[in-house]
């Protein structure tokens, strides 16, 4: 059995979808947790949270092995959509400073680890020492970019170039990120999406997947020289768009995992994360249920062998 280990924050989160407000337990972890645990993948959470809010973690799947690093404050989320748009959101937040240091990385067993998937939310959650450290056990490292690129100004969330990411990216073997964060990152707004994930991909990662909600994915990958564009499996309601990017990285990873192609894997995390968006929390199917989905939607579009 494929065995891996997840590490970030936990959030309280509000989610505000057109007249609807409901609260949820959100953070990259518990996405990444809902979509790995479902596949049949051996799964351990290492998360931060305060212990007046331990009730968060009852969210996890059952078969997730969830261990807290205990902090005085847990992160929130307020994510709205306004007019009930799936494609925009305004994030508002408070962001303790609880960085995940290299002692408590020692909680967890890192031998017989197939991957670790790191899921930051704010540029202090993962700190470059932890990086460091986690790339000498020599487990592979999928990185989720889009918590060294988020600041706050007036607790609105905002994008910010992530000055130092070449000097992260070398520890990586994939990196995740949207369309926005991307072009933040490398200060291009306008261009060839293709070229900027061929570009971020020289520093380092063995592939960069760069996600586009509705229209769809770009993975450009230094094995097969390529960029590959992977389009979007359409939902067949929205419910929670909510942590939609997280379902595709961790989908996508487990579809690799398997040795799939980037564009099967693509296909794979596509269909993941429309079942996902039709309902409310993490990604809570099967393999099969998405096979389904892949079967149904992308009949027209040939899959690697």
């Amino acid at each position: 059995m494929l065995k891996v280990i997840l590490i970030g924050p936990i959030t309280q989160d509000t989610i505000v979808k057109g007249k609807s407000i409901y609260s949820s337990t959100g953070g990259a972890v518990y996405y990444h947790a809902g979509v790995l645990s479902s596949l049949g993948i051996d799964t351990t959470a290492l998360v931060t949270i305060a212990k007046e809010d331990q009730d968060l973690l009852a969210a996890f799947p059952e078969n997730v092995n969830v261990v807290p690093i205990f902090v005085k404050e847990t992160l929130h989320f307020e994510n709205i959509y306004p007019q009930d748009n799936p494609h925009y959101r305004i994030q508002r937040a408070y962001i303790p400073d609880n960085p995940i240091k290299p002692k408590y990385i020692s909680k967890v067993n890192l031998k017989g680890l197939d991957a670790i998937l790191l899921g930051p939310l704010c540029p202090a959650d993962i700190p470059l020492e932890t990086l460091k450290f986690i790339s000498k056990s020599g487990v592979p490292i999928y990185l989720g970019a889009q918590g060294y690129l988020r600041h706050l100004k007036d607790h609105q969330i905002i994008l910010k170039p992530w000055k130092d990411f070449k000097t992260f990216l070398k520890y990586a073997k994939m990196l995740f990120l949207d369309e926005n964060e991307a072009r933040v990152m490398v200060g291009q707004k306008f261009g060839d999406l293709c070229e900027i994930a061929k570009s971020i991909t020289s520093s380092g990662p063995e592939e960069t997947i760069i996600t586009q909600g509705n229209l769809g994915a770009f993975v450009y990958s230094k094995k097969y020289g390529k960029c590959v564009r992977i389009s979007a499996c359409t939902p067949k309601i929205i419910k929670d768009p909510t942590g939609l990017g997280d379902t595709f990285m961790a989908a996508y990873a487990a579809s690799r995992f398997k040795k799939h192609s980037p564009k099967d894997s693509g296909i794979f995390a596509a269909a993941t994360a429309a079942i996902k968006i039709e309902n409310k929390g993490a990604f809570s199917g099967s393999k099969k249920s998405v096979m389904m989905r892949v079967s149904k939607y992308f009949t027209n579009k040939k899959m690697d062998k």
